[in-house]
């Protein structure tokens, strides 16, 4: 880890541990709020209510499979915009914002009278309000500059394991309310979380922001991103690193939305029952933590962007094993592997991706940078699937399917060995906590009292 920054004026700022309950309360509210106020919540049910809403409505697989399209690719071609904006005047009123559009968006679905563009509409504005979300990641990679790797891998874990309730209670209210009352149930819930967001949220690089949203016109128009280290979105445009982080994220990220809507088939295929489809799935979300830490552990170990290619070999082994394995071939012995090396090198993209996004660029243009990034990883994350289905019903079998997987997944583990050298510290964001006498001005500022000007 670098060393702290020296203050000005000779003497040495203090700096706010990862480990301090600010900081901790921070991080478990915004991981309750990424979960449970967000788009995230009537996503994990759109599984779960298909065969009701279809049953009620008549409506085709097809024309309720769209609804995830609109979701995806309008939450895509609003990030990027999403994250220029928070760049520019904070998260705070953005994420806000967005809370209220899910939530409502979400209670209009309990309401909806069978029309496919009702359905449609408010899937669509899920994703343009649900992606507001990119703040949360902002705050946490700011937040964190001491241990940074080893906090976004806990909030991971935290999120997986908190994550595997949602299924359940979203299950219970459908049988004890129906499909409608679920919805009206998540969008109170979504709704019910906005003071807890408000009076909690700090923005990023600050310690107790200022509360109020909108401020008078006469009010100087603060640029939050101007205090704040990295480059600006006009030069991230313009850097190589980028891009091939970019290039090497999609065709990494690409084999596994490939093959999990395709899963069932996939094994089928190979003499495997539906039943262990389902081991599979379960065995893989149990691993993922496991990878999550150790991803983690290793960018605050290691000071190279090389660190990831171990895991991206692992990723591709795995597939590899599954490209093989078949019932009479290796069995579940070799699919348990391949299971377990995927699930684990899977659970490792988020805390060492993430992590290197700040080494490379900052937190300046955090927001418009990730949400660029995540605007293709969208889109591709909406093609893979049906290329991979394509594949196999013009050939015949999945082998086709496997081998463009495997080739993207080697190029993309390539492209990790000419990215270079971190730009910045490891310890970029870190906040010196202000004097006793700062807090005190600061406190009378906010209630409108008269600060005296200090001396020196």
């Amino acid at each position: 880890m670098a060393e702290p920054r020296a203050a000005t004026q000779g003497t040495s700022a203090r700096y706010e541990s990862d480990f301090s309950l600010r900081k901790i309360k921070l991080a478990t509210i915004i991981t309750l709020a990424n979960m449970f106020a967000t788009s995230l919540l009537p996503f994990g049910a759109i599984t779960l209510v298909n065969m009701p809403m279809t049953k009620e409505f008549g409506w085709t697989q097809s024309q309720y499979g769209l609804a995830m399209t609109a979701l995806m690719w309008c939450g895509a071609v609003t990030l990027p915009f999403y994250g220029r904006f928070m760049d520019r005047i904070g998260v705070r009123l953005p994420i806000i914002l967005g809370t209220i559009g899910v939530g409502l968006s979400t209670l209009a679905l309990g309401f909806i009278q069978g029309s496919l563009w009702e359905f449609y509409l408010c899937f669509a504005l899920l994703g343009i309000f649900g992606s507001t979300g990119i703040g949360y990641t902002k705050i946490v990679s700011a937040l964190f500059s001491q241990h940074r790797g080893k906090a976004m891998a806990l909030l991971g874990v935290e999120s997986t394991l908190a994550g595997a309730g949602i299924p359940p209670l979203l299950n219970w209210l459908i049988t004890d309310f129906g499909w409608r009352g679920m919805f009206i149930a998540c969008g109170c819930i979504i709704l019910a979380l906005l003071p807890v967001i408000y009076f909690t949220f700090d923005e990023p690089g600050e310690i107790n922001s200022e509360r109020r949203l909108f401020k008078p016109k006469s009010t100087p128009r603060v640029d939050r991103s101007a205090t704040l280290e990295g480059l600006t979105d006009k030069q991230i445009l313009r850097d190589r690193v980028f891009w091939l982080i970019v290039i090497a994220t999609i065709i990494g990220t690409a084999p596994r939305t490939g093959l999990m809507p395709s899963l069932v088939p996939m094994l089928l295929e190979k003499g495997f029952t539906q039943g262990d489809a389902v081991t599979y799935m379960s065995i893989t979300t149990l691993i993922a933590p496991l990878g999550t830490l150790v991803g983690g552990w290793a960018v605050d170990r290691v000071n190279d962007s090389r660190i990831a290619i171990p895991f991206k070999l692992i990723s591709f082994i795995g597939l590899f094993f599954f490209t093989i394995v078949t019932a009479s071939f290796g069995g579940w012995y070799l699919l348990s592997i391949a299971v377990g090396m995927g699930g684990f090198a899977f659970g490792t993209a988020r805390p060492i991706g993430t992590y290197m996004h700040v080494r490379f660029f900052g937190l300046k243009a955090f927001g418009f940078y990730h949400g660029f990034e995540n605007m293709f990883l969208a889109f591709a994350m909406g093609c893979a699937p049906p290329i991979v289905g394509y594949l196999r019903d013009s050939s015949g079998s999945y082998t086709s399917g496997y081998v463009i997987m495997l080739v993207c997944l080697a190029l993309g583990t390539i492209l990790y060995w000419v990215l270079g050298p971190y730009r910045y510290a490891a310890d970029i964001g870190a906040v010196p906590l202000p004097e006793k006498g700062e807090e005190a001005a600061e406190a009378m500022e906010r209630i409108g009292g008269p600060v005296a000007a200090a001396t020196s």
